[in-house]
């Protein structure tokens, strides 16, 4: 059997292709206003300038005390990202977030 060089494996990190994530999550909550219970922003870059962004709220404690936090996801966005940065178009539109009174 011929012994036969294999490069090790690369990480999976496309040359030329930039993570956007802090830009993206401050454009996302400036158009759609910041939630009275943000948990947190999630964006998870896809393929040829898509990304998913979620998000997430922190529930409100039942009874008198929570032993763990409770969160979900408010809302959720597919976004296509031009090479900058910037958002080019969302599904569903970037809208302001309507808060209970």
């Amino acid at each position: 059997m011929a012994n036969v060089d294999q490069a090790t494996p690369q990480k999976d990190d496309p040359v030329g292709q930039s993570d956007h994530t802090e830009k993206i999550k401050s454009q996302v909550l400036k158009k759609i206003g910041r939630p009275p219970r943000l948990h947190r922003v999630e964006v998870c870059q896809h393929h040829n300038g898509n990304y998913r962004v979620n998000i997430w709220e922190q529930l409100e404690a039942q009874g008198d005390f929570a032993l763990s936090t409770r969160v979900h996801i408010l809302s959720s966005y597919y976004l296509k990202v031009s090479d900058e940065g910037e958002i080019l178009n969302s599904n569903p539109p970037l809208t302001k977030l309507r808060v209970p009174a």
